[in-house]
C-alpha cells in the first residue's frame, strides 16, 4: 500500500510540476485514476491528500479536484531592472540574511579590476532570501565592491528590490547578468532550511557576473532556486562588454 501511494503520488505529481496539469486543471475523479493506475481507491485518496497538504491541488466535494500549483518562468539572462522614475512592481520581498566584509580572491582582484591598494581588496558579502507569497523562493550570495556594497549594508534588512535592483536604482543604469553558469545541484542541509526543500531533490544553482550597461564589473553572485515554484527559459543575450 506504501509503496503504490508513493509511486501515484510521485507520478502525480510531476504532471503538475511539468505542466501536463496547469494550474486550474480539473484532474480525473479518484475512480478514472483508479483504472489508470491500477490501484485501489484507498490509495488514490492518499496520493491526492498528500497533493492537497503540499498545496498543489484543492478538492471540493461534488465539483472535484483542481490544480493550485503555478510556477513562474524565470529567464536566466539579464533581470529587468526598474530605472528611476519608473514603477516597481511588487513581487514578494528579499531579506537579508547575513552581512559581512571579506577579503576579495584572486579571480575577484581580476574580474572587478582592484588596485593595487591592500585596504581596497574587500567585498561586501550579502546573503539574500527572495520570499514570494510567504514561500522561500531563491537563495542568494552577492559579493560586491566596497563601492556600492557600503550603500546597500546601511539599508534595512528587508526591501521590495533585490541588491542589484538597488544598485541599478541608485547609479541609473541597468544591471546585466553575464557570463552565467547553470548546474543541478543536491543542496547541504543549510540551504535546504533556507528554501524549505528535500534535500534529496536536485536544485538549480547559477553563478555569474553583474556589470552595469558601461562595463563595470560590481560583483559577482550565485543563486540556488526552489525548483518547486520556478521553471527556467535561458536565452542567449551576450551583447555587453566586460570593461577593461
Amino acid at each position: 500500500m506504501a509503496l503504490k501511494f508513493k509511486t501515484v503520488f510521485s507520478q502525480l505529481q510531476m504532471k503538475i510540476i511539468f505542466g501536463e496539469w496547469p494550474e486550474g486543471y480539473r484532474i480525473p475523479t479518484e475512480m478514472e485514476l483508479c483504472d489508470q493506475y491500477g490501484v485501489s481507491r484507498v490509495t488514490i485518496r492518499r496520493a491526492l491528500d498528500g497533493l492537497v497538504r503540499q498545496g498543489y491541488i484543492s478538492r471540493t466535494r461534488g465539483r472535484g479536484s483542481f490544480v493550485l500549483f503555478k510556477r513562474k518562468v524565470i529567464g536566466l539572462g539579464y533581470p529587468q531592472v526598474p530605472m528611476k522614475g519608473e514603477d516597481s512592481q511588487k513581487n514578494g520581498y528579499y531579506k537579508i540574511l547575513l552581512k559581512e566584509k571579506v577579503e576579495a580572491s584572486s579571480t575577484d582582484l581580476t574580474q572587478m579590476h582592484f588596485s593595487d591598494n591592500p585596504t581596497d581588496r574587500e567585498l561586501w558579502h550579502f546573503k539574500s532570501l527572495h520570499i514570494v507569497d510567504g514561500k522561500p523562493s531563491v537563495l542568494s550570495d552577492y559579493y560586491v565592491t566596497s563601492r556600492f556594497g557600503q550603500e546597500i549594508a546601511l539599508l534595512g534588512d528587508e526591501s521590495e528590490r533585490s541588491f542589484f535592483d538597488l544598485v541599478s536604482w541608485h547609479v541609473g543604469q541597468k544591471c546585466h547578468f553575464v557570463q552565467g553558469k547553470v548546474a543541478a545541484i543536491n543542496p547541504n542541509e543549510e540551504i535546504c532550511k533556507q528554501l524549505g526543500i528535500d534535500c534529496s531533490s536536485a536544485s538549480l544553482w547559477c553563478r555569474g557576473l553583474c556589470v552595469l550597461d558601461d562595463g563595470t564589473v560590481i560583483g559577482r553572485c550565485t543563486k540556488v532556486f526552489n525548483g518547486l515554484m520556478y521553471e527556467f527559459a535561458v536565452e542567449d543575450q551576450s551583447n555587453v562588454s566586460v570593461g577593461g
